[in-house]
């Protein structure tokens, strides 16, 4: 069977997502607004603190494409390399919670809301991931059918990713004028501008 990062993937569009809020994205056809008071310039201080937020979800996506491999040589090393792999990603969603937990408050009106948002997505990623990987361990690789039915469990709570909705995050970001300026100000987010690379296929479990 294949083993697929899906909660992962249900992260990956957040970069683009991010880059399309801040470069206020939208149908060049799609009627002006009213003028709005003019927003407040963001300072040095609250670029640097909306910087290291792009950087702890940065984090996170550049850390899947370092995850260690699957052995599909035999079943006993499947199933230790899927815990490894799942293990490491849970790790990265984990360190990626702690990273936005210890930002402290913002300087930017709004800006605590969406690192808010975006830290409760991860810690669901965290706990889908967590879960994956004690299912891995539990399989049976002495039997090939009780191997595949753990497999499938695995499989199936992995796929709990694509319920993941960061929409709210994404939408108090894109209504934030003052952080959106802070974000094309800040170097660390310029890494959600390029082209996300997706998550390398797994391999097939032994036959």
């Amino acid at each position: 069977m294949k083993i697929r990062s899906t909660s992962v993937a249900a992260l990956a569009a957040v970069p683009l997502a991010l880059a399309g809020c801040a470069q206020g994205g939208g149908p060049a056809t799609q009627p002006a607004p009213p003028p709005a008071p003019q927003a407040a310039a963001p300072s040095p201080e609250g670029i640097a603190w909306v910087g290291r937020m792009c950087g702890e979800v940065a984090r996170f996506s550049e850390a899947q494409q370092k995850l260690p491999g699957v052995d599909k040589s035999n079943t006993a090393r499947y199933k230790q390399s899927v815990q490894d792999q799942i293990g490491a990603s849970a790790q990265a969603a984990d360190d990626t919670v702690r990273g936005l937990q210890s930002m402290g408050p913002s300087p930017v009106s709004g800006a605590d809301q969406v690192s808010d948002s975006f830290e409760q997505g991860f810690v669901q990623v965290r706990d889908i991931l967590r879960t994956a990987q004690d299912k891995a361990a539990q399989a049976d690789p002495t039997d090939r059918q009780r191997f595949q039915e753990g497999m499938n469990a695995v499989q199936q709570e992995l796929d709990k990713g694509k319920q993941l909705n960061l929409d709210a995050a994404l939408a108090k970001l894109g209504d934030n004028q003052e952080l959106n300026d802070a974000a094309q100000q800040a170097p660390e987010c310029k890494a959600f501008t390029q082209p996300q690379q997706p998550p390398q296929p797994q391999q097939q479990p032994p036959q």
